[in-house]
């Protein structure tokens, strides 16, 4: 790995050897009733990979680093918690190297056993550490009883649903484990009581999750949870999939501006009562695309030097010393590239340092701008050091018309170890050795579809002031005429009832510029591009 930090190599190290030691110790400190429980793996929390305190229903324990790692708080205050309610967990991590993940598990079931059903997922904390939050939902069906709750803190990888003894990432990590006191649910009765409908986020991008709950709610055993969204918060309501046991519900993938309401039925009395509504923003797409969380390093050499692809060719030095990303879609001329084209890439990379020998490129474009680089719009450019990396893309018949975001990235890796991980930064803190840079585009619709004889059709004048003449050889049958400006704005569009061999389109409205002409007929499709003086 390039560049390994003497902490990073230390962790290594620590990964080979610690096993040797961790056996010999048991905390005295663990209760009869934790005996059932298996002891996690140790891990080393005294480089800030740990957890300072945890705030859940009652509870509010802040801590230091624990002995090997894992700290028995279950004979300390308890939660409590009431079967079916949802309940806010708060995990605090300082300051650290890397990314932290948490999680929790809560063994609902009291078996002795933290299964993968019992699992939740909590956050992640960035390197400058942070409160991490998350809302758990304590199933109605769970027996009344003391339980024990699972936190843990691990460095770099995300913690799975079966990892509750397991030995954190790399060795590095923290376990907390608590006491909580299950309340059964009543009964219902009568006519749900319910408030108002309530929200983590106030506005979205299309990528992130939040959760949906209401206030004035109180549990009880027979309640099922119906959640429904409206785009106008009147009317159109709509079922989010079916109804649930619990009132929290968590949505991903919002596109637009939308109300949420929840219908709460009984089911021993069939009556209901409806929240009222709560909306929910849509941010937009350009304020959405990941950054990296872990900053680039392009100071040594790890650089971009040029992109050239379609009409950008723009030379730089790194960009931003701090973060190695630089945005320019805002200051650099988007290119126009057409659906089914294929389009050269070329980007220079650095010299890199320490004898590396490995500058990886990738690119992606946004091609159905919801504000996510997905795994399929990535495109492996090459691998190379101190030279132009050149390679080509493939626009998409899919691709969405119109401005959209492309991302480049340089990373110090070779080529079987980069890929579509690294879309949103360095995938590790101790190799974060690159540079990324973001641009927009446009897509334009495709020239031609070969059911049309481009032969068969002259358009003039072109460049025109105004007025356009489109002339068939023959009588054709065309069904309408759209033209778009180059960023996908529909400006004329004409339908057509009888076939001709000579169309006339007004753009005496339109303002200077070049568009794209769309003929829509029988035989086919052909395009054609216009200039307007």
């Amino acid at each position: 790995m390039k560049k390994t930090t003497l902490l990073s190599g230390v962790r290594q190290d620590f990964t080979q050897i610690k096993g040797l030691f961790f056996g010999a110790f048991l905390l005295a400190s663990i209760t009869a009733q934790s005996q059932s429980y298996c002891t996690p793996e140790e891990g080393d929390c005294t480089d800030g990979d740990e957890i300072v305190n945890v705030t859940f229903a009652g509870i509010n324990n802040s801590s230091a680093c624990s002995e090997f790692g894992y700290g028995d708080y279950t004979a300390g205050t308890a939660a409590s918690v009431v079967a079916g309610q949802s309940y806010n967990i708060s995990v605090t991590i300082p300051p650290h190297l890397g990314t932290q993940y948490v999680a929790a598990w809560l063994d609902f079931n009291d078996d002795g056993v933290f299964d993968a059903s019992e699992f939740f997922a909590i956050g992640t904390s960035p390197a400058a550490g942070s409160v991490v939050t998350a809302s758990i939902a304590i199933p109605v069906s769970a027996p009344a009883g003391n339980i024990r709750m699972r936190v843990k803190a691990q460095y770099a990888q995300a913690i799975t649903a079966t990892s509750s003894c397991a030995e954190p990432y790399l060795g590095y990590g923290e376990y907390e484990d608590y006491a909580v006191n299950v309340v059964a649910a009543t009964a219902c009765t009568g006519t749900p009581a319910v408030g108002a409908a309530t929200s983590t986020q106030t506005s979205v991008c299309g990528q992130t999750s939040f959760v949906l709950s209401a206030s004035g709610v109180t549990p009880a055993a027979g309640y099922s949870y119906q959640w429904q969204s409206s785009p106008t918060g009147t009317d159109q309501w709509t079922n989010l999939g079916a109804a649930q046991n619990s009132l929290s519900y968590t949505r991903t993938g919002q596109t637009q501006a939308t109300f949420y309401r929840v219908v709460i039925t009984c089911t021993g009395s069939g009556l209901s009562g409806t929240s009222t509504a709560v909306s929910v923003g849509q941010n937009a797409v350009d304020t959405c695309y990941c950054i990296n969380t872990i900053n680039f390093n392009c100071t040594d050499g790890d650089v971009i030097t040029n992109v050239t692809v379609g009409t950008i060719n723009n030379s730089t030095t790194c960009g931003n010393a701090t973060t190695g990303y630089t945005n320019y879609s805002g200051s650099v001329t988007p290119p126009v590239f057409n659906i089914g084209a294929t389009i050269p890439v070329s980007v220079s990379v650095g010299p890199s340092g320490d004898g590396w020998l490995y500058e990886s490129v990738g690119v992606w474009i946004d091609y159905n701008k919801n504000g996510v680089f997905d795994e399929a719009e990535y495109n492996y450019i090459g691998t190379g050091l101190n030279q132009a990396v050149t390679g080509s893309i493939t626009i998409p018949a899919t691709a969405v018309v119109g401005n959209t975001r492309m991302r480049v990235v340089v990373a110090a890796s070779a080529a079987e170890s980069f890929g579509h991980q690294f879309a949103c930064g360095p995938v590790a803190a101790n190799n974060n050795y690159g540079e990324m840079e973001d641009y927009t585009v446009t897509i334009a619709p495709s020239l031609s579809t070969p059911a049309f004889e481009n032969a068969s059709v002259s358009v003039y004048p072109n460049p025109t002031n105004g007025l356009v003449n489109v002339q068939f050889a023959t009588q054709t049958a065309v069904d309408a005429i759209n033209v778009y400006s180059v960023s996908g704005q529909l400006v004329y569009s004409k339908q057509f009832n009888t076939a001709s061999d000579s169309y006339t389109v007004d753009l005496q409205k339109a303002a200077t510029g070049v568009y794209i002409m769309k003929l829509e007929g029988e035989n086919g499709t052909i395009v054609k591009r216009l200039v307007k003086n």
